[in-house]
């Protein structure tokens, strides 16, 4: 009787605890685990509203985060899993209905490049989305669009063979007027340092994706100064070390905004924000 009512405690507090909380955030997720982890969240009023996929030992795994909007919603969709040509006609499909890209990760099955994407019907002004490119082709297109009056709103880094890949996301914000900065193929070292400089320089890291090739980790970021509020920022982190400092960070009344895994050899690591 005493481990019964242990047992409906500690249920009643789980269920208390997800209905009092606006987020949830999973990580390490199969295929079919994240699905099932979507349908259930959705049918309980979440909103994806990060998602990474990455591999572990050449199995696909998936990084997420959901929260629950507290007034209106637009119309979205999320798909993973997709090829490259699956990617390209599910994207005509839904911005043909109205639909615009707010997150598209790359990653990397059996030297395969697939992707994770999330479509919403919010407003916006202009926007351009792209991917599979290479190192050389995303810094022509981020000049491109950059002379043209494009903010870059998303980038996320994979691999395609031994080959660095990007698919990104630009819009433009007449209403915002903060500065902004955006840097690419940092080694870890490279990142720490960026990330020392602009910090000290009162930037924010708004998207970090981490990824590896030929067994290097590298890190794409946007960096935006403008006011907010108290954020936290890690990379590099095995399982383990991310799920430590996840349960450290939210215990201080901290959310995460990003998770990004990716994998070195047989282990997954992760880069992440959080924001209070």
């Amino acid at each position: 009787m005493a481990l019964l009512k242990l047992l409906f405690t500690w249920a009643l507090f789980a269920v208390m605890a997800l209905a009092a909380n606006p987020w949830v955030a999973r990580h390490r997720l199969t295929s079919d685990q994240y699905q099932s982890t979507m349908n259930d969240l959705v049918a309980q009023g979440y909103k994806p509203t990060y998602v990474s996929g990455y591999t572990i030992s050449n199995s696909p795994r998936f990084a997420a985060i959901w929260q629950k909007p507290s007034g209106w919603v637009p119309a979205w969709v999320a798909r993973h899993g997709m090829t490259s040509d699956e990617y390209q006609a599910a994207f005509n499909t839904y911005t043909s209905q109205g639909y615009r890209p707010i997150l598209v990760n790359g990653y990397t099955v059996s030297g395969q490049d697939r992707y994770v994407a999330i479509w919403d019907k919010s407003t916006s002004g202009a926007w351009v989305a792209r991917h599979r490119m290479t190192a050389s082709e995303y810094q022509s297109q981020f000049n491109t669009y950059l002379a043209q009056g494009y903010r870059l709103k998303h980038v996320s880094g994979y691999a395609i063979g031994t080959e660095a890949r990007y698919a990104a996301l630009w819009e433009k914000t007449p209403n915002d007027s903060s500065a902004w900065s955006a840097r690419h193929g940092l080694t870890s070292a490279q990142y720490q340092q960026e990330f020392n400089t602009m910090t000290a320089q009162g930037y924010r890291p708004t998207v970090v994706s981490g990824y590896g090739v030929n067994g290097v980790d590298y890190y794409a970021a946007i960096w935006e100064k403008k006011s907010g509020p108290a954020w936290v920022a890690r990379h590099g982190m095995t399982s383990d070390q991310y799920q430590t400092q996840f349960n450290t960070i939210t215990g201080q009344g901290y959310y995460p905004t990003v998770v990004s895994g990716y994998t070195l050899g047989s282990t997954d690591y992760y880069a992440a924000l959080w924001s209070k």
